[in-house]
């Protein structure tokens, strides 16, 4: 297990074989800089989800959702609130996780505690995960009072190394909900063993990785900036995609904005998924990089694994996308 983030005093534990975001999400612990997604290595729906930290199980909610959605979900979703062996009034806060524990019981850090659910607050191109916040216990059910994570990651500006010219996709796999691809000429930024794309600079410096939704989500990040000037511009190659709003140790806060438009061939789709990736998900290391189509469903028939696709970005005047 790998020390993601902390606060409160309270340390949030990731597997080692995980990827993981704190800011591809539209809900407001990811605006604020105070959650964590979580994506276990198995992918799998029903899948096994691990305790970041060691307390005890003090609250389990479970939340009735929304109408249905248009792909398979969950009736339920679940708030597991855990308050660890350093805490007295703060509690780290789970969700889209259906317990296979109870309250009372007492939990070590990577114990599994339940299995992943395809929750409604999901987009239908989000993959299994578990959401993770500190707050304090009263607070149980506000997001909003969850306190904003601490980070120790680090990273040296450095010059890009690709000319980004011509961007060649190899398709990993294909689902209704996404392409899982590896782009290898769309170069990439490591802090120690995790990798992801680089987010670059308008002094043309790749200045960390590029964490979030491009750009069908309102916000995102550079995980390992912290010198980057409010109001400069983030790039993905030479396109700008966000507007620095905020620093904090280990990290720099983008807006979106300007938009941009993303092609696989001559298909226009929604946008890209940009995560913090371990080791576990490179290819002579080259980060995977998951295309996200217009509409449920449409990648299937135009692409399939193997497929060798041109990935082509430009800029966008309108810079409204739909969340």
């Amino acid at each position: 297990m790998r020390i993601v983030g902390s606060a409160a005093g309270i340390n949030i534990h990731a597997p080692e074989d995980a990827y993981f975001s704190y800011f591809n999400s539209p809900y407001i612990g990811h605006d604020i800089g105070s959650a964590i997604d979580i994506y276990p290595w198995h992918q799998e729906w029903g899948g096994d989800v691990v305790t970041p930290v060691s307390g005890k199980i003090v609250k389990i909610r479970k939340i009735r959702m929304g109408k249905t959605k248009q792909f398979p979900t969950h009736e339920f979703d679940y708030g597991i609130g855990i308050l660890p062996e350093e805490s007295v009034t703060d509690i780290v806060r789970i969700m889209h996780c259906e317990p296979t524990i109870s309250e009372g019981e007492t939990v070590n850090v990577g114990d599994c505690i339940g299995r992943a659910i395809r929750s409604r607050y999901f987009n239908y191109w989000t993959g299994p995960h578990y959401h993770v916040e500190i707050l304090p216990l009263e607070s149980f059910r506000r997001s909003s009072k969850s306190y904003p994570l601490e980070f120790e990651y680090q990273f040296e500006s450095r010059k890009p190394s690709s000319s980004y010219e011509m961007i060649e996709l190899s398709v990993g796999s294909v689902t209704e909900d996404h392409i899982i691809g590896y782009a290898e000429n769309l170069g990439h930024a490591t802090i120690g063993d995790l990798v992801g794309l680089p987010a670059v600079s308008e002094e043309r410096n790749i200045e960390g990785i590029l964490d979030g939704g491009l750009s069908h989500y309102k916000i995102g990040g550079v995980i390992g900036a912290t010198e980057l000037e409010h109001g400069k511009h983030v790039h993905l190659t030479e396109f700008p995609v966000g507007t620095i709003r905020d620093t904090k140790p280990g990290a720099s806060l983008f807006n979106r904005g300007p938009s941009i438009r993303t092609f696989l061939n001559n298909t226009e789709i929604r946008g890209l998924s940009c995560f913090i990736y371990s080791k576990h998900y490179t290819k002579k290391k080259t980060p995977q990089l998951i295309l996200i189509p217009q509409k449920y469903g449409q990648f299937k028939g135009l692409f399939k694994e193997g497929d060798l696709c041109e990935l082509r970005i430009s800029g966008n005047i309108n810079t409204v996308k739909e969340d």
